[in-house]
C-alpha cells in the first residue's frame, strides 16, 4: 500500500497544491525585482547571473554551461510575455526550486505514505533560509537542488525503475558537471542501489555495466562545448577567455576557487571552520530543528521499512558535511542543502513514528491511550508549525533586505552618466554586475567600455576618456591610480557620483581662488549644480564645501555640503597651481527654492565656519 499512491489522485494532489500556496505567499514578496546590490555572500554572484541569464552569456568557473542554456531559455521566454529584465532570472529559480521541491514531495509520500506530512515537509524545507533565497534570486543552487532531487527520487524509487543505474550515471553527470558538490552525493547513491549492483554482479556483467555508468557520466560533460561556441559567437558577457583551451580548463577546473579547497592548517583554523558552518545549518535548521532530523534519522534506521531512505539520507548530509569541514574553508550553499534536505526527510520520519506510535493499540488504560492518540500527534503538529513560524519570522526580513537592496539600483543611476567612447572602471563584483546590467541588458550605455579592476589602464588612458564612481576610491585610492597609470592622476566629478581621471591637470587664469564658471541643471525632483574651481597658487590649507539651497527669506531648505570638492577626494592642497577642479553638487528641487549659496569654507579654532569663496546663483527652472 505504501508504494501504491497513485500520483494522479485527489489525496495527492490537494496537500502539495496547498503547500505550495503556502510557500509563495511566503516568498513571493522577497522575489529580487531590481538589480542586485547586496554583497552577502548568497547574492555575490546574483549580479552576475542576471546579466547572463538575459544575453545568453557565460558564467564564472565552473560555468554551470546546462543551466545557463535551460535558464537562458526561460529567461527568453518570460521576457517574452513582457516579465522585467531584473525579475525574469529569478523566477527560473522559482521554477527549477519548486520542481525540486514537487520531486521530493513524490519522494516523501512514496516513503511515509501520507501526503499531509510530505506537504509539511515541504513546506519547512522551502522556509529554511539556504533553500529559500534560491528560490528568489537568480542563482544556480536551486538548479542543482533539483538535481539532486532528481538522482535520490532515482535511486530511492519502488519497485526499482529499469536501469535505473544508467540513468543515475547519466542525471549523476550532468550533475556533476553543473557543480561538483554533488558528486559528495556519490556513497549515498550506491547504497541505495546496492541491490541493483548485486543483481548485476549475479548476471555476470558488472564490469560492463560499470563501463557504461562511465561513459553515461562522462557524457553529462558535453554541455561544456557551449561556453566556447558563445565566446565565439560574440556573446555580450563571456567570463574569462573559453574559446582557449586554457581559459576553457579553467573555466572546468574552476581554478580561481582553489583557495577555499583543503584543509584547515592549523586547529585553529579547523575549528573556526567547523564553527562557521555549524552556524550556518544552526540558522538554517535552527538547534531544536537540528536535533529532532537527526533522531527522526536515527529512528528510521531502526524501521526497516525505512531504513533504506534512513541511510542515504544520513550519507547524503554527512559525507557533504564532512567534506565541507574537512576539505573546503569557506560557505557553499551546494554543501549546505543536502544537510538541509535530510534534516527534512528526518523531520518526516520524525512525525511519521509519533503518528504511528498514536495510532497503536489501546492496550487497558483507556486514559492512556487518548494521550497517545490524540495529544501525541495534535503536539507535533504544534512543534512542527511553531518551526514554520519561527523559519517565517526569522527569514522573511533578512532575505528581503537582500533581495531589496538598491546599491545596484543608485549604481546604475551613477553609471549612466559616463560619455560614451569612454571607459568605465567598477571593481569586480555586485556594482560591477549592476553596471553591466545597464550596459548590456537595459541598453543605452552601448559605447562605454566596462572594466574592472585588473585592466590595464595605461593603455586605454591612451585610447580613451577614464571614469569610474565615487565609491571606488575607498578600496583603490588615488595612489593606486598613479600606479597603475605611471603618472599623477587630477579627478574632477562628471556627474553626480562620477568622477573623471585626468592624466594633465586643465589650467586656467586669474588671481583668486574663485568659482570660475558656473551652471544650474534642472531635472523634475533634482537640482545640478555644475562649479569650475580656480586657484593661482596651490592653496596652503583644505576647505570644506558648502551648498545651500534658499527659499524667499534666505533661509537654508536643504544641503549638499561636502568635506572637499569631488566628492571628499580632491582636498584643495592636492591641487596645482593655476589649476581648474570641475566639481558637481546636487540637491532636491524644491517648489520653494529660490536660491543656492554656495563657496568654499574653513572650521575656525573657536569651532565657528569662515566663508573663503562665497557665490550665488538664481535658481531658474524652465516648466
Amino acid at each position: 500500500m505504501l508504494w501504491r499512491m497513485k500520483i494522479s489522485s485527489r489525496a495527492f494532489w490537494l496537500p502539495f497544491a496547498a503547500a505550495l500556496i503556502l510557500l509563495l505567499l511566503a516568498v513571493l514578496p522577497t522575489l529580487q525585482t531590481i538589480p542586485n546590490g547586496s554583497e552577502h555572500y548568497y547574492m555575490i554572484d546574483v549580479g552576475e547571473t542576471q546579466i547572463v541569464l538575459n544575453v545568453w552569456g557565460t558564467l564564472h568557473a565552473t560555468g554551470y554551461p546546462l543551466y545557463v542554456m535551460l535558464s537562458s531559455a526561460l529567461t527568453g521566454l518570460l521576457r517574452a510575455v513582457s516579465m522585467d529584465a531584473a525579475v525574469a532570472p529569478a523566477v527560473t529559480s522559482l521554477l527549477w526550486g519548486t520542481a525540486a521541491l514537487f520531486l521530493l514531495y513524490v519522494l516523501a509520500v512514496r516513503t511515509v505514505g501520507s501526503p499531509f506530512l510530505a506537504a509539511i515537509m515541504i513546506v519547512l524545507v522551502g522556509l529554511t533560509r539556504t533553500v529559500w533565497i534560491h528560490l528568489v534570486v537568480a542563482e544556480i543552487y536551486s538548479f542543482g537542488l533539483l538535481i539532486m532531487a532528481g538522482l535520490l527520487a532515482l535511486a530511492l524509487w519502488e519497485p526499482p525503475i529499469r536501469h535505473r543505474l544508467y540513468w543515475l550515471a547519466l542525471l549523476g553527470g550532468i550533475g556533476v558537471a553543473h557543480h561538483r558538490a554533488i558528486a559528495m552525493m556519490i556513497p549515498a547513491l550506491v547504497y541505495a542501489v546496492w541491490g541493483d549492483l548485486g543483481a548485476e554482479m549475479r548476471r555476470r556483467r558488472i564490469a560492463l555495466a560499470l563501463v557504461a555508468c562511465l561513459a553515461l557520466g562522462l557524457l553529462g560533460f558535453a554541455q561544456y562545448i557551449y561556453l566556447p561556441l558563445r565566446e565565439q559567437a560574440g556573446a555580450a558577457w563571456v567570463y574569462g577567455e573559453p574559446g582557449t583551451w586554457t581559459g576553457l580548463w579553467d573555466q572546468f577546473t574552476g581554478r580561481e576557487a582553489e583557495r577555499f579547497i583543503g584543509s584547515p592548517e592549523t586547529l585553529d583554523g579547523l575549528l573556526t571552520n567547523i564553527g562557521l558552518i555549524t552556524n550556518v545549518l544552526v540558522t538554517d535548521l535552527t538547534m531544536p530543528g537540528l536535533i529532532a532530523g537527526v533522531i527522526g534519522l536515527a529512528l528510521g534506521v531502526d524501521v526497516r521499512l525505512r531504513r533504506r531512505v534512513a541511510w542515504v539520507m544520513i550519507l547524503n548530509a554527512g559525507i557533504a558535511l564532512l567534506f565541507h569541514y574537512l576539505f573546503y574553508t569557506d560557505i557553499l550553499s551546494a554543501l549546505i542543502l543536502p544537510v538541509i534536505v535530510s534534516v527534512g526527510f528526518g523531520w518526516l520520519l520524525l512525525a511519521e513514528r509519533v503518528f504511528t506510535w498514536a495510532a497503536g493499540s489501546p492496550g487497558q488504560v483507556q486514559s492512556m491511550f487518548i494521550i497517545r492518540s490524540t495529544v501525541s500527534p495534535l503536539l507535533m503538529l504544534g512543534l512542527l508549525a511553531l518551526l514554520g513560524v519561527h523559519l517565517y519570522m526569522t527569514n522573511a526580513p533578512f532575505i528581503a533586505s537582500l533581495t531589496q537592496d538598491t546599491t545596484g539600483v543608485r549604481t546604475i543611476a551613477q553609471v549612466r552618466e559616463t560619455p560614451q567612447g569612454s571607459a568605465l572602471m567598477v571593481a569586480w563584483g555586485p556594482r560591477h554586475f549592476a553596471a553591466g546590467f545597464a550596459r548590456d541588458v537595459r541598453g543605452g550605455m552601448e559605447g562605454v567600455t566596462l572594466v574592472d579592476h585588473k585592466a590595464d589602464f595605461r593603455t586605454l588612458a591612451g585610447q580613451m576618456p577614464l571614469y569610474t564612481p565615487d565609491f571606488t576610491f575607498y578600496r583603490y585610492p588615488v595612489a593606486w591610480w598613479a600606479e597603475q597609470l605611471g603618472t599623477p592622476v587630477y579627478l574632477h566629478a562628471q556627474a553626480h557620483g562620477l568622477v573623471a581621471l585626468a592624466t594633465q591637470p586643465e589650467r586656467g587664469t586669474g588671481d583668486l581662488l574663485v568659482a570660475q564658471s558656473v551652471a544650474l541643471e534642472c531635472a523634475a525632483d533634482a537640482l545640478t549644480l555644475r562649479v569650475a574651481w580656480y586657484t593661482p597658487d596651490v592653496p596652503l590649507r583644505d576647505l570644506g564645501v558648502f551648498v545651500h539651497l534658499l527659499d524667499a527669506t534666505g533661509a537654508i531648505i536643504a544641503q549638499g555640503d561636502q568635506a572637499a570638492p569631488v566628492f571628499g577626494w580632491r582636498p584643495l592642497t592636492s591641487w596645482t597651481a593655476g589649476e581648474i577642479v570641475r566639481d558637481v553638487y546636487s540637491l532636491p528641487r524644491l517648489p520653494d527654492g529660490e536660491m543656492i549659496r554656495f563657496g568654499l569654507y574653513a572650521q575656525r579654532e573657536d569651532g565657528t565656519f569662515e566663508n573663503v569663496v562665497e557665490d550665488m546663483v538664481r535658481v531658474e527652472c524652465a516648466e
